[in-house]
């Protein structure tokens, strides 16, 4: 199922609902429950401009060098390298994004798992029935502010430094995936969901055994090793995620003096 999350323009609600043959089909309740209903009565055109963001964490965990081939170099460690980003940072397909403080900024192309329920103590073997499904992911990033960001927060967190796909997977195969990163149409980094170093599973399992994840929560889980040189956004700029078995992901970038 393709879940999508949307206002609706007369009474101004939010509604989930599911993309079949082009229309959206309104899901009864919510996503998060534990069975999927649609009701086959109420259904819209698609258009995606009008979507909201498909889920509204409370909390986005990333995990950093996640890809064998960007570790191969460095000592893999027993548990992984994660930071926070906040929510202020989640937006859709085609916004504009500011680039925050004129610093050097840059994209990374990175699956998303979208919790489904509240997860913690989660074994390796029930870790599935957590994730209610899987969508691309821009990891937006700029540098650090005079070496002074030990935690990544400015560098991480500035509004909308987190673009996500429109809609939500829930039957996606993660496995064997290529995932592609492009600015302005050059290729600057490429892999395969293969080459994680912590599967989804394990992610999942591994982060409730610290924090609890709530419904909604996102997951990002690292980019692929880099192609080619970092690639700084400019002015008009577009990056773009590509993930095998999903729509691209792309927005462009501007410079608040211009």
């Amino acid at each position: 199922m393709k879940i999508v999350r949307y206002k609706n323009q007369q009474s101004d609600k939010i509604f989930y609902g599911s993309i079949i043959n082009g229309k959206i089909f309104n899901i009864k309740k919510s996503p998060f429950d534990t069975f999927l209903k649609i009701d086959k009565k109420k259904n819209i055109a698609l258009k995606v401009k009008n979507l909201l963001p498909p889920c509204n964490p409370k909390t986005i965990i990333a995990f950093a060098i996640n890809y064998l081939n960007s570790s191969k170099k460095k000592k893999i460690f027993y548990e992984p390298l994660i930071f926070i980003k906040s929510n202020n940072t989640i937006c859709k397909q085609n916004n504009k994004i500011k680039i925050a403080f004129n610093s050097p900024t840059w994209g990374e192309s990175e699956l998303g798992i979208v919790i489904k329920k509240k997860a913690k103590n989660v074994s390796l073997k029930k870790a599935k029935e957590y994730i209610l499904g899987y969508l691309p992911v821009n990891d937006i990033t700029c540098n650090n502010i005079k070496n002074r960001d030990h935690h990544l927060a400015r560098s991480k967190s500035a509004d909308g430094y987190c673009p996500i796909g429109y809609y939500i997977d829930t039957d996606y195969n993660y496995k064997n995936k290529v995932i592609e990163s492009y600015h302005n149409n050059i290729l600057l980094r490429k892999g395969n969901t293969n080459d994680m170093i912590w599967k989804p599973e394990k992610i999942i399992s591994w982060i409730s055994t610290w924090m609890t994840l709530t419904p909604g929560d996102l997951v990002i889980t690292g980019t692929p090793p880099r192609v080619r040189k970092r690639m700084y956004l400019k002015n008009g700029d577009t990056f773009t995620v590509k993930i095998e078995g999903f729509p691209k992901l792309e927005n462009s970038f501007y410079e608040s003096s211009k």
